[in-house]
């Protein structure tokens, strides 16, 4: 067996399948469970993990990767050619072929990351979360062993009481911090001061009678910094606190770097602080907890409200309205242009073309232009037509939509390669399927009331908090990519996206690539994230393909 990642629930699983431990290790549980169940036994795993077993005796090789995707697997399938590793660029130290995935490139430039199963090269494949593979006489077999969807239930019709589902939901993620807390290495947390790290450190406190470590960082960005919010949420709950204050231009440092450890095309500029946090974090301890999967299950972003207002728009009018709006909108400066992209968004697929939009990312008419293809194909759009025939409210679509997706192949990929990039191991206590499975059947009052988003966790984090921290504008996490280049960074755009370059790479439209720069510079700066893609991919290109670098 190679095993990466932690079965958190290993005790329990020794005790079921009647294992005689000999070690301390989960990795010994999971390889007698095996060898008892076979393959079955993935279900009755708690944890994150990426595994390859070798059955000697049916002479089969087994892949499993852990239910919503925290640790990654990926495969080069081709002829007799078989291989599989945690990181692309493993596999690309080896004599294969690297021709460019043309649907995968486009999704890239549609969403800001590379969806579903796919890879940026052909023949390449990132194992499904929640699937195992089966390589037996040269021949691949996927079978899923957990699909989330088949874990959505009919609502309950009676009325659930609020203070029942907060003990409830309290008791669940007290248990899943409980779990993620068994280590023989120094443990800490992630603080932002917001609802979904500040709920984890809360119970983790609890859980402990010396101060647990937390780590945040401190941006000396206008605009960027909510260090002070993670300061007063640490001395009420009395944390060993750690601030790193990381200047505009200490930040920038790790850009030119950033595609050493992205071996995929990947233009999320919060991959930057997300480096960065990890780096603090690992001279302390060598294990932290992350709230990755709270905005997912209790409805947390901003797009959930403009899809309703959008989708509403779009029910009353034929589109003569919206094409007025939208031609005077681009008429009054960059920041109305900007907003008027909303109004000529196709009716079809609406919610990933908004999804797209909301990610300062490419249209799919812009993507056919920028690569020269007439018939433009996205995948994502075959997911996203599943999930809307499902019979669930348009906001439960947009949450089931996160967690297959944005989660698994975007957050979740994200903050595991900034992590093992400085050898810290992140866990996830939202991300336990008891309480995945839990929350997302909870009545959508509890996620959404009254304009409230992630209602529960609210309500359960003032239960530790005062209210003017619990209430207080929602942060993300970037990086103000755009700021940086129009200034110190702008030699990037010189440098990777001069016209020599772009026509003898032949991929894009030379003339296309040149009017996202003029007008960046002129004042467009809604433009920054397009050009950042565009610039990523292209030092990702020179590092793994002309240079072979990896």
């Amino acid at each position: 067996m190679i095993f990466n990642g932690e079965v958190y629930n290993f005790k329990e699983l020794a005790a079921i399948y009647k294992i005689e431990a000999r070690t301390s290790s989960d990795s010994e549980i999971i390889l007698e469970a095996f060898a008892k169940k076979g393959i079955e036994c993935v279900n009755d795993f708690n944890g994150m993990f990426a595994l390859a077993i070798w059955d000697l005796k049916e002479e089969k090789l087994f892949l499993v990767r852990d239910r919503f995707g925290v640790k990654p697997l990926v495969y080069y399938h081709k002829g007799d050619d078989f291989i599989f590793a945690s990181e692309l660029k493993a596999i690309l130290k080896l004599p294969v072929q690297k021709k460019i995935n043309v649907e995968a490139l486009q999704d890239y430039f549609f969403l800001e990351y590379i969806p579903n199963a796919h890879c940026i090269f052909e023949n390449f494949h990132k194992l499904p979360n929640g699937h195992y593979l089966v390589l037996e006489k040269g021949n691949v077999a996927i079978r899923p062993y957990y699909l989330f969807e088949e874990k959505i239930i009919s609502r309950p019709l009676t009325a659930r009481k609020e203070d029942d589902v907060l003990d409830e939901f309290e008791d669940l993620l007290a248990s899943s911090i409980k779990y993620r807390q068994i280590s023989d290495v120094p443990i800490g947390a992630f603080l932002s001061g917001g609802t979904d790290s500040s709920l984890i450190c809360a119970l983790f406190q609890k859980q402990n009678t010396n101060p647990v470590n937390t780590f945040t960082i401190g941006f000396d960005i206008a605009g960027y910094d909510e260090s002070g919010y993670a300061a007063q949420v640490a001395k009420i709950l009395k944390t060993n606190h750690s601030e790193t204050r990381l200047s505009d231009k200490s930040s920038m440092t790790i850009v030119d770097k950033i595609v050493d450890f992205y071996s995929e095309p990947f233009a999320v500029p919060s991959a930057i602080p997300s480096y960065l946090v990890c780096n603090v974090a690992r001279r302390s301890v060598t294990v932290a907890m992350s709230g990755d999967g709270g905005d997912e299950l209790f409805m947390g972003y901003g797009y959930y409200n403009v899809y309703r207002k959008v989708k509403n728009l779009f029910r009353m009018d034929a589109g003569i309205g919206r094409h007025i709006i939208k031609t005077v909108f681009e008429k009054m400066g960059p920041r109305y242009e900007r907003a008027s992209r909303l109004f000529g968004l196709p009716a079809k697929d609406l919610f990933v073309h908004l999804w797209s939009e909301q990610q300062y990312m490419f249209s799919e008419k812009e993507i056919g232009s920028l690569l020269n293809i007439s018939d433009t194909s996205l995948s994502i759009k075959d997911v996203w037509r599943k999930i809307d025939k499902m019979k669930l409210s348009d906001v439960e679509k947009i949450s089931l939509f996160d967690i297959e997706q944005y989660l698994a192949y975007n957050l979740l990929y994200k903050m595991d390669t900034a992590s093992m990039a400085n050898s810290l191991e992140v866990r996830c206590p939202y991300l336990d399927y008891r309480i995945m499975e839990y929350s997302f059947n909870l009545p959508q009052h509890f996620k959404i009331n009254e304009g409230v988003q992630k209602y529960l966790m609210k309500q359960l984090l003032k239960r530790y908090l005062p209210d003017e921290l619990v209430y207080r504008k929602k942060w993300g996490f970037p990086a103000p990519i755009g700021d940086w280049l129009s200034t110190e960074l702008s030699y990037l755009v010189d440098n990777w996206l001069n016209p020599q370059r772009i026509k003898s790479q032949g991929l894009f439209n030379e003339k296309q690539v040149a009017h996202y720069i003029t007008a960046f510079r002129n004042g467009k700066k809604f433009h920054d994230k397009r050009l950042w893609s565009l610039i990523f991919f292209q030092m990702w290109h020179y590092k793994y393909i002309e240079n072979n670098d990896n």
